[in-house]
């Protein structure tokens, strides 16, 4: 890898140091860098420009935690230039170095030892009187769940046009292998190994003895609906729309992926490890 474009998230602390210190580093070597500090975004603006990302960029370094390496996945994700996260907060499931192997972690880069994992996107297409309203596409997950008051609400899910099941819940969770340990996790579902292909379906605060979690083929179709306008969508936790009562999302396999660098062959493993460790 000869060319280098780093985004940091200026919140974690050592953040912009590390950045500093990476950039000098690779120029040193006779690389390219360039840095984009991220600010604060107003509403659904995407607080990384990917046209500011030049074109023979070979590897975008990401300084933050997982928040920050979704986001700017999302962000540069009709770029296709992999992505190595690297760790300046709480150890993260996506990222792959911490702010200690920085300078090892770049020599990798340099000398081409690295893997580069493809991860799978899931997209939403958000449907009111038969019209698609709202495209988005996410990494981790996509959430149905209620706004307003504090009553549950009916989600009726289908699968390839075929009914499923009616979850009487607070929201339903359509979580990519990725997001298997995010939001799906904390309401109940499996962990999954990244680079799987598929969906799994969690429902979240179900009223019900008998909810599980359902985990279904990438190729499959996944349609909700709630006959009711108090429920909205969020696409990995950010981008929102208003989930209406006459329509629905549809959700599908995305075409797109996000490319992760991974320098390690048991990194996620090695994650598992540590954070079961930890939870004793």
């Amino acid at each position: 890898m000869k060319s280098f474009f780093i985004i940091v998230n200026p919140t974690r602390e050592g953040g912009l140091s590390a950045a500093d210190e990476a950039c000098e580093y690779l120029t040193k070597h006779g690389k390219v860098c360039s840095t984009h500090v991220t600010a604060e975004r107003d509403g659904y603006d995407r607080y990384t420009d990917s046209s500011s990302i030049p074109a023979d960029t070979d590897c975008i370094l990401v300084l933050g935690g997982d928040g920050t390496l979704i986001q700017a996945a999302s962000d540069v994700v009709d770029r296709d230039i992999p992505m190595l996260g690297i760790n300046t907060g709480h150890m993260g499931y996506l990222t792959d170095v911490d702010r200690e192997e920085i300078i090892p972690a770049l020599d990798a880069l340099i000398s081409d030892r690295y893997i580069v994992d493809e991860r799978m996107r899931i997209t939403g297409n958000v449907i009111s009187g038969g019209k698609t309203v709202c495209t988005e596409s996410a990494l981790n997950d996509i959430v149905v769940h209620r706004q307003g008051d504090m009553r549950v609400a009916d989600y009726d899910v289908y699968v390839n046009k075929k009914f499923l099941k009616s979850y009487r819940s607070d929201g339903i969770i359509v979580a990519t292998p990725t997001g298997s340990t995010a939001y799906s996790l904390s309401a109940g579902g499996p962990i999954v190994e990244p680079s799987s292909k598929l969906f799994i379906i969690t429902p979240i605060c179900p009223h019900t003895l008998n909810s599980r979690s359902v985990v279904l083929s990438a190729d499959d179709e996944i349609f909700i609906s709630s006959g009711r306008d108090n429920s909205e969508v969020a696409f990995d936790g950010r981008e929102m729309s208003t989930l209406p009562g006459d329509g629905g999302v549809s959700i599908t396999k995305s075409e797109k992926v996000t490319k992760i660098v991974r320098l390690h062959d048991d990194s996620f493993l090695n994650v598992l490890h540590c954070k079961f460790r930890d939870s004793v």
